[in-house]
This record gives structure tokens, C-alpha cells and sequence, in this order.
């Protein structure tokens, strides 16, 4: 079986946390960039807002019954900026009367009840942000309608959008960072215990096989809890296998003095009978060495079962039916006609 390739389980979750905080940033930047460009248009059409408002307080009406205007300049100024926008202006009288201003500077719609009116519009190739203002003169008797138009362009509108969004954006940025460092720092103190595992079976003798004993998160607690276990079992069988050898060679010690004794005896025997005599006794304690073999083998087998966490079925018939045909070749020396009928399987 080919091992699988190992992994970082710091690098691992450090992804995800990046490919995740990546994604809710983008949607935060997305919102950002929307929440940016109405912080922007509300706060530069407050200053447009003024500065229309300033210029209709300045119309009159003339004493020929037609309307003036005297443009507060200062109004305008109120618009300048670092962003070097140009001002536009219109003041229109009744309707099809042009007063002041740039002529074909674009107006835009209001809708009835709504105070100023604010649009985006385009004026000599640049796009600007318009606000209309409709207001009455009056001269006591009648009131002349007039309508004030202001616009700008939008270079600080934008300037202000990419200030607002680039400090969200390092916000976020410096959040992720943070993030990434704490989560480096905290998996790197929570892999600590398993450290201080490996650690403490690197240490340990090859013959020290008792349950680990260092304190481990919840976690990877089944997993000590295994190799505890595992470590259990396999001193167990060390045990058995101990236990067999010792066994096999207390038991097998007096037939094997016994074929070596005979076999001398027959080395210096003076007549062939006696040779026969001790040979004859010498391959009836081989037949019993490997009688004592045999059992030892099945209580070895016998005893590993017993301390077997599973039960596996048995077929009894095929178990048998191999017993037989160890112990034939000794009936066959002794005249003794050994067989096994049956037939099919029998499994406890």
C-alpha cells in the first residue's frame, strides 16, 4: 500500500482562513464601494445644495418687472477643492427665459415636492453632478418662478470614493493579516501536546509497552486511546510468544536428550539389535517431540483466539480433517489405520 503524501495542518488551515476571509472581504469591498459612493454624493450635494440656494437668495425682480441676479461668487467658492472641479451655473426665469449663466448647461426634472433635485449629467465631455433648485420672487403683487441650476465635476467626489475605499480595503487587509498570525500562533501551541506525544514514544525503550500516560486535547484522544490499546494487545502477544518459547523448550528438552542419548547408544552398540533397540526409541521420542510440538501450536493458536477482540467462525470439519493428517504418519509407524470421514462444513 503507498503511503499518502503528508500534509501541513498549519498550511491547511491557514488556507482556508485566507480563502475565506478573501471572499467575505471582496463582498465587504463590494458594499464598501456602494456605501463609499453615497458617503461622497451626500456629502458634496450638501455643499451643492448651499451654494444654489445662496445664489437664489440673490434674485430680484427688476422694477420693469423682469428678474436680476447678483451672483455670489462665494457661493461658488464653497465648491472649490483640492481636486481642482470646475463650477457651472444657470439661473433660468419663467419658462423659455434665460437669466444668467451657462446656457447650455444640462438641467434635470423635479419632482413635485422635492426641494433640489440632484442628477448625474454630462457637460462638455465630463461628467458632473447637477442640482436644481426651484424658487418664486416676489414683488408684492406677483411672484416670478425662477429656477437655479449649479453643477460640478466630479474629480473629489471620486477622490473622496478612492480614499473611503482604500482605507476599508487596508482595513481589511491588516484584519487578514492579524487574522493569519493569530491562527500560526494558536496552532502552533495546540499542536504542542501531540509534540511532547511523539516525543514521549520517540524516548521510550523498544521492551516499554505500557499505556502512554501525557495528557492530550480532547480531540486526539481517541487516538492515544488506540495506541494504548494497540500497545496492549501487542505486549499481550510478546507475552504469549514468551510464554510459547519457554514452554516449547522445557517440553522439547527430554525427548531431544532422549534421541541423542539412544543414537549414541546405538553408535556403540556391538550387535545390530541393540543398534534397532536404541533407534527404534529414539524415533518414538522424535513422534512424541513432535506430538509436544503440536499441542503447543494449538494452544498457542487456542490462546491467541481467546485474546482475539473478534470472533471469526471455524469450521470444525476442516480443522479436524488437518489434525488427522498431522498425527498420520505416527499411526502409520504404529500399524494404526487413521483416517477422517465427513463430509461438508461444520462452523462454530
Amino acid at each position: 500500500m503507498t503511503p499518502t503524501a503528508a500534509y501541513s495542518l498549519r498550511r491547511r488551515l491557514l488556507a482556508w482562513l485566507l480563502l475565506s476571509t478573501a471572499l467575505i472581504g471582496g463582498v465587504a469591498m463590494f458594499d464598501t464601494w456602494d456605501e463609499a459612493l453615497d458617503t461622497a454624493n451626500e456629502v458634496s450635494d450638501r455643499v451643492l445644495a448651499g451654494s444654489a440656494l445662496a445664489i437664489a437668495e440673490r434674485v430680484i425682480v427688476a422694477e420693469d418687472g423682469a428678474l436680476e441676479v447678483d451672483i455670489p461668487y462665494v457661493a461658488l467658492e464653497m465648491l472649490t477643492s483640492a481636486a481642482q472641479d470646475r463650477v457651472f451655473y444657470r439661473v433660468d426665469g419663467p419658462p423659455g427665459t434665460f437669466i444668467t449663466g451657462y446656457q447650455n448647461l444640462p438641467s434635470v426634472a423635479r419632482r413635485e415636492g422635492q426641494a433640489v433635485a440632484f442628477e448625474n449629467a454630462s457637460f462638455r465631455g465630463e461628467p458632473i453632478r447637477v442640482a436644481v433648485l426651484a424658487r418664486s420672487a416676489s414683488t408684492g403683487i406677483r411672484s416670478v418662478p425662477f429656477v437655479v441650476t449649479v453643477a460640478e465635476t466630479t474629480m473629489a467626489r471620486e477622490q473622496l470614493t478612492r480614499t473611503i475605499l482604500i482605507r476599508s480595503a487596508l482595513r481589511i487587509l491588516f484584519m487578514i493579516i492579524g487574522a493569519a498570525v493569530i491562527v500560526w500562533i494558536a496552532v502552533t501551541l495546540s499542536l504542542r501536546p501531540l509534540y511532547r506525544f511523539s516525543e514521549a514514544i520517540a524516548e521510550r525503550s523498544p521492551d516499554d509497552l505500557h499505556p502512554i500516560g501525557e495528557r492530550v486535547p480532547n480531540e486526539v484522544q481517541g487516538l492515544v486511546d488506540t495506541v494504548n490499546s494497540f500497545m496492549v494487545r501487542l505486549e499481550g502477544a510478546l507475552n504469549a510468544l514468551r510464554h510459547f518459547t519457554g514452554n516449547a523448550s522445557h517440553q522439547l528438552r527430554t525427548p531431544l536428550a532422549i534421541v541423542r542419548t539412544q543414537l549414541a547408544l546405538a553408535d556403540r552398540a556391538d550387535d545390530l539389535a541393540t543398534a534397532k533397540t536404541a533407534v527404534r526409541k529414539a524415533d518414538e521420542a522424535v513422534a512424541g517431540a513432535e506430538h509436544i510440538l503440536a499441542q503447543l501450536l494449538l494452544m498457542a493458536k487456542i490462546d491467541a483466539a481467546g485474546r482475539s477482540a473478534a470472533f471469526r467462525k471455524l469450521d470444525l470439519t476442516d480443522l479436524v480433517r488437518g489434525l488427522t493428517g498431522d498425527h498420520v504418519p505416527g499411526a502409520a509407524d504404529r500399524g494404526i489405520d487413521l483416517g477422517f470421514e465427513g463430509e461438508g462444513a461444520t462452523e462454530v
